[in-house]
């Protein structure tokens, strides 16, 4: 839970972040009066990279990585995490950053975020999201890639019931479609 406190101190109001296994360390504004929400992770501990090996030494921290989140009542809003770092005493010393499940390595935004932008693509297109959400063209379809699976694996079936296609315009015009098919 997130507490949000306006101008004067009876003006409290509590949202939900929906993310697992953190702790809220602060609530700011940046320059842009974007919500910033500083977390830790609460989980302690994580898998070698190399061997697969539980790791519980603790290293340190990686780098702080600012996530965009769901709006917080319509501001953009994001989460600002230092992954831990731990050492793997079977592979020599090395470190690996401890991941959470609350996001993918190298995306931009949260999952949660990403399931935004996929609903917000409903009846737009990309540049459509782009520019109401004011993230890159990129982003969204870096989003769209991660959510959306681009092949099927047909053994996993045994039955198809209700189907569905859809065409999602990448951009306004002509020839730029993906189709969309679901179960």
């Amino acid at each position: 839970m997130l507490n949000i406190l306006g101008l004067k101190s009876r003006n409290l109001i509590t949202v939900p972040l929906d993310i697992p296994n953190i702790t809220v360390l602060s609530v700011n504004r940046n320059e842009q009066r974007d919500m910033v929400i500083t977390v830790e992770s609460t989980p302690v501990g994580t898998l070698c990279q190399h061997c697969g090996q539980a790791l519980t030494q603790f290293h340190g921290y990686d780098r702080w990585i600012e996530l965009r989140h769901l709006p917080i009542l319509g501001q953009p809003t994001y989460i600002r995490v230092q992954p831990r770092r731990y050492t793997c005493a079977r592979c020599a010393g090395k470190t690996t950053t401890q991941t959470l499940d609350w996001y993918e390595i190298k995306s931009p935004h949260t999952r949660a975020y990403d399931d935004y932008l996929m609903v917000q693509l409903i009846n737009s297109t990309v540049e459509d999201v782009s520019r109401k959400e004011a993230v890159g063209y990129d982003a969204v379809e870096g989003a769209l890639a991660r959510r959306i699976q681009d092949h099927v694996t047909w053994s996993e079936f045994t039955e198809l019931g209700t189907l569905g296609i859809d065409e999602i315009a990448l951009t306004k015009g002509h020839a730029n479609f993906v189709a969309i098919i679901t179960t």
